[in-house]
């Protein structure tokens, strides 16, 4: 399966040949959805596929780190679980995104464009999120409603996008996703410091904060800005989903302001980092663990 996603070309569905059990029987029915009819094996698959990478984290973490896991409480050990689900997939889905950048396809018809591959690319996000969605509604008591709605609004944007609409932004999108390796490690860091020196998380730390700056806020809002423009620009199309472009905007908005606030408490850190540094105190401890 892996040479089958690696070898295939930038059209292509890699995953194409693959059969969920039951699926058939019991999920399409419930659907008209002719896109997501040509993906949803692949669906199920993704969200088993990270879920069983949260299984398999939950059973062999404690074997691990052994002395660490007993003295860790069980929103800790959750969070671990997925952290390491969450450095795994944006991993994945990062290599997975490269070729849609160049697809002529996508570039030539921002709004409509559409091709296999992409839908692919498309619904292993979806998978992901959904699950995420799932995760963070069974533990909202520990991780707090901005984390479900994060999981939610993205599912729901992905989701759409499988119209086909705005494919094209599909890559996009999903870019974001590159602070979240430095931000997982980060949370590694800070729970494992054994593992990770002061300067490695130092490092880290800055990296991180450059990436989501300029990624997640400042290429964020310009995207915004671009998917607002095609948007006008194709509204008149007979083929244009109304109710599709309020979500997918409303929602790129929610995770838009999401992400300002999340950078704010960066930043926060990261001035307690550097205030306890210059100053030698121990201060501000509290306030470092606060991302």
């Amino acid at each position: 399966m892996v040479f089958e996603v690696i070898t295939a070309t930038r059209y292509d569905d890699p995953l194409a040949f693959l059969i969920v059990p039951f699926v058939d029987d019991y999920l399409k029915p419930l659907y008209t959805h002719q896109t997501l009819d040509n993906h949803i094996h692949e669906l199920v698959a993704c969200i088993l596929f990270y879920h069983a990478i949260y299984l398999s984290s939950s059973v062999l973490a404690p074997m691990v780190f052994a002395e660490t896991f007993r003295t860790l409480p069980r929103k800790t050990r959750i969070d671990f679980n997925i952290h390491v689900v969450s450095m795994i997939q944006s991993v994945l889905i990062l290599f997975l995104i490269i070729p849609l950048f160049t697809d002529p396809v996508l570039v030539n018809d921002r709004v409509f464009g559409y091709t296999p591959y992409c839908g692919f690319v498309t619904t292993a996000a979806l998978g992901y999120f959904i699950w995420d969605a799932i995760i963070s509604l069974v533990y909202v008591n520990y991780f707090g409603v901005s984390f479900l709605v994060h999981g939610v609004v993205s599912a729901c944007v992905f989701y759409i996008g499988l119209g086909p609409f705005i494919a094209y932004y599909s890559g996009i999108f999903i870019l974001f996703e590159l602070s979240t390796p430095f931000l997982n490690l980060r949370w590694f860091g800070l729970k494992f410091p054994q593992v990770f020196p002061s300067w490695f998380q130092l490092v880290n730390n800055a990296v991180l904060i450059l990436i989501f700056f300029f990624v997640r806020i400042c290429y964020g809002w310009y995207q915004a800005a671009m998917l607002f423009g095609d948007f006008y620009d194709e509204y008149q199309d007979p083929r244009f989903n109304t109710i599709g472009a309020i979500v997918i905007f409303t929602g790129n908005m929610i995770l838009n302001v999401l992400n300002l606030y999340w950078f704010y408490r960066m930043v926060k850190v990261a001035y307690a980092i550097l205030a306890d540094m210059f100053t030698g105190s121990n201060e501000r401890d509290e306030a470092k663990k606060d991302i």
